[in-house]
């Protein structure tokens, strides 16, 4: 059959019954909608992107043809259309602008159209399988027909125009006036198939989606689609036409990325690094390169849950305002990486190559997790936008456990670079595998990095996950022969939070050999502090952590707000004189200070509580210092005007540590006090940032608490002390107003 510019439709004009009446979808905005959804009894599904709004925030876009099209944003946009029948012989068609691609989680198509029988399995769809592959199923009881071949994958980024044309006995699909597939049906499944009135047709979602619970479904179609058309067809009649015309993918991508603008939920920090929308994971993979700073991180771009996992990527010239730039990796079909893009690290290589060390995944393969490569398609792109893998590099040594093999991070010790790879060992707990290399491309396996015994530190876990390995300079930069180990432990009892280790790296034994065998914890904020990742500074020799910010809301709330965590803050590490480990977030964080609204230095407390009565925020830094005495004293952040709800943080003589405590009425999840211990000082030294739902608490720079506000009152936002005698005196209180950062995109650039 040929497929000419013009497509020669066969249909009824006249039909036994209203329901075979042709149905065009153009997606032409609000007022389109309104009309449609009468006529059709149609509804149509979305997220909110707002925890206390129950109002569907439809993405329409001025793209396509007519007056627009509408972005299905990956995980809430679909359309229900309750009285349609789909006949047995049929023309559709439609324009699709894929964003991503998703994991056919549960082997289920994500359906573009799904036909599906409201009182038993029997459907009809035709949607995505993994990495765009275009495909048709036919369901009738346990019996599945899937039509599909390797030339029917789609791009993202870009319009393309399918029809699917179905008679008695055939289906054939084309894609931009191309035929693809024409293939013979299975006459017993289309006639049964397409007998019934009793269908539900729903647009950009399967109907039998995999999900968390009623409302949260995965299988759903991420960008946009415009003029979806079906009409029914017969032989003997010729009365209709549908043109081609090539829609424009002129600013395409910059419609189909994800916005900051489209979420107005009232807990989203701003002026950490967050994505533009949807999940993020560990932040990890921190680079600088020719004068920018570059920070990836582990982002699903279907929603704000954990899957399909992506590298995201920010750019910045201070590690503070950051800039979006695209995906960095996707997963893709193929032998390489076609289930995941996993955590890893980067690092500056020969010939001054910009490398980026990530776990890619295989789960069609026995072990599925492996260590590979990407570099910059062009290294004169200050902002590396687009990247290109290299291929394999690195399996797992048999001695580490199944399956379990991932989050490379790279350092290098005079002219030898080595990689560590979180593992475990079978009844000897986790551990971290140790590569060499002169080339940083061809690696060779030497031992276990370091372990500890698992029957002594059960809460170190039987895998560890992000190992990352630093030198520790002194608090003014100059080096030492000291590194610090850390790790996050997962599986068996392991508690899940970072700890490490201070020592040296032994030369001879290329190990690490600890100056205490005990692991130490960074963060008390019972899990508000994980993910971390590292580099060296090379402008300043600093070794900086990053870290996530661990949200603490559950699903149906993630689904709501249409985001999914942060970064904390960058923090930099020392050793004092005592080669104690101390740590602070980075002084270029001072750059987002506005105008102190406190500024007090030696002041009587009586002055202070009088300033505080006009003070009141949730985008805050606080820089409180005073001399600890027997009582509880410390500072009440987010306090309502009743007193409920309210934060405090404030130390404790008793257990000689600072608290992070709150009073709320039904709270969003179990709380208790959280507790740092400190050591004895005659000065206490509190920084605290508040940024909307994010608090982190900075203690004498030895110790932290990262954790969750989440008072819905707006009115909690005030601030006083508590503990201290009103003829006492204060040695600091410090407070600013912090901007928010101005996110945008960065598209490539040349030097």
């Amino acid at each position: 059959m040929n497929f000419p510019y013009k497509i020669t439709l066969f249909f009824f004009l006249i039909f036994s019954t209203i329901k075979a009446q042709p149905i065009d979808i153009s997606f032409d905005g609000p007022e389109w909608w309104k009309s449609f959804q009468k006529e059709y009894k149609a509804q149509l599904y979305n997220s909110s992107y707002d925890l206390n709004s129950k109002t569907p925030h439809l993405l329409w876009k001025n793209v396509g043809t007519g007056n627009g099209a509408l972005l299905f944003d990956g995980y809430s946009t679909y359309m229900e259309i309750k009285e349609y029948t789909l006949p047995k012989q049929f023309v559709l068609s439609f324009w699709i602008a894929p964003r991503a691609f998703d994991n056919a989680i549960d082997n289920k198509i994500s359906s573009i159209i799904d036909y599906s029988a409201k009182t038993d399995i029997n459907s009809f769809k035709v949607g995505f399988l993994k990495h765009g592959q275009l495909a048709i199923q036919y369901s009738l009881g346990a019996t599945k027909q899937y039509i599909t071949n390797d030339e029917l994958f789609l791009p993202k980024n870009s319009w393309s125009f399918v029809s699917i044309i179905q008679t008695d006995d055939t289906i054939k699909v084309f894609v931009n006036e191309k035929e693809l597939l024409n293939a013979v049906l299975d006459k017993d499944i289309i006639n049964h198939l397409f007998k019934s009135d009793n269908y539900l047709l729903t647009i950009g979602r399967n109907s039998n989606a995999s999900g968390f619970g009623e409302k949260f479904k995965f299988n759903t179609i991420n960008g946009l689609l415009d003029e979806l058309s079906i009409k029914p067809i017969a032989s003997q009649f010729d009365t209709s036409y549908i043109d081609y015309k090539s829609h424009s993918n002129k600013n395409l991508k910059e419609v189909l990325r994800l916005k900051h603008s489209k979420v107005s939920d009232n807990y989203r920090p701003n002026y950490h690094a967050i994505p533009p929308a949807h999940w993020m994971n560990e932040p990890h993979a921190p680079l600088f390169y020719n004068g920018t700073y570059h920070l990836f991180y582990q982002h699903n771009p279907f929603g704000p849950y954990w899957g399909q996992i992506h590298w995201g990527h920010w750019v910045s010239n201070d590690m503070v305002h950051w800039k979006h730039a695209d995906i960095a990796l996707a997963p893709e079909k193929g032998h390489l990486d076609p289930d995941g893009i996993w955590s890893g690290s980067a690092y500056i290589g020969p010939n001054n190559t910009p490398m980026l060390f990530y776990t890619a995944g295989n789960d069609s393969k026995k072990e599925n997790q492996y260590a590979s490569i990407a570099v910059p398609k062009d290294k004169n792109d200050k902002n590396l936008v687009q990247w290109k893998k290299t291929g394999l590099i690195v399996e797992k040594p048999s001695e580490y456990l199944h399956r379990e093999f991932r989050d490379p991070f790279i350092f290098k010790i005079d002219k030898t670079y080595y990689m560590i790879v979180g593992s475990g060992i079978k009844d000897q707990g986790g551990t971290a595998a140790l590569f060499e290399s002169k080339d940083a491309k061809n690696w060779q396996y030497l031992h276990p990095f370091y372990k500890t015994d698992i029957n002594k530190y059960p809460f170190m876990g039987g895998v560890w996950e992000l190992p990352i390995f630093l030198p520790l300079p002194t608090k003014s930069g100059s080096p030492t022969n000291k590194y610090i180990l850390m790790v996050l432990p997962l599986r068996d009892n392991a508690d899940v939070e970072v700890f490490y280790w201070i020592g040296a790296f032994d030369k001879n034994s290329k190990t690490f050999i600890p100056d205490h065998d005990t692991p130490k914890l960074l963060d008390y904020g019972d899990f508000g502090f994980t993910g971390q990742s590292g580099l060296v500074d090379p402008k300043t020799n600093r070794s900086i952590v990053f870290s996530i910010a661990q949200g603490k809301h559950g699903s149906l709330d993630n689904y709501k707000m249409g985001w999914a965590h942060n970064a904390g803050l960058p923090i930099y590490l020392w050793i004092d004189k005592e080669e104690k480990l101390h740590f602070a977030p980075i002084a270029e964080l001072e750059s987002l200070r506005k105008k102190p609204i406190v500024l007090c230095n030696d002041c009587k407390i009586s002055e202070v509580n009088t300033t505080l009565k006009t003070v009141k925020g949730d985008q805050l830094e606080i820089a409180l210092q005073f001399k600890p005495k027997q009582v509880k004293q410390g500072i009440v952040v987010r306090k309502s005007i009743s007193g409920n709800p309210q934060a405090m943080v404030y130390y404790d003589p008793e257990i000689k540590s600072v608290v992070f405590n709150k009073v709320q009425s039904n709270p969003e999840r179990k709380f208790k006090p959280l507790t740092a211990p400190v050591s004895e000082s005659d000065i206490l030294n509190l920084r605290i940032f508040l940024d909307k739902s994010m608090i982190e608490i900075y203690i004498n720079d030895e110790v932290s608490i990262t954790d969750r506000i989440y008072f819905s009152d707006p009115e909690a936002q005030h601030i006083e002390l508590m503990g201290f005698d009103a003829n006492s005196t204060l040695k600091k209180l410090h407070i600013w107003p912090m901007q928010s950062i101005e996110w945008d995109y960065v598209a490539p650039t040349k030097k």
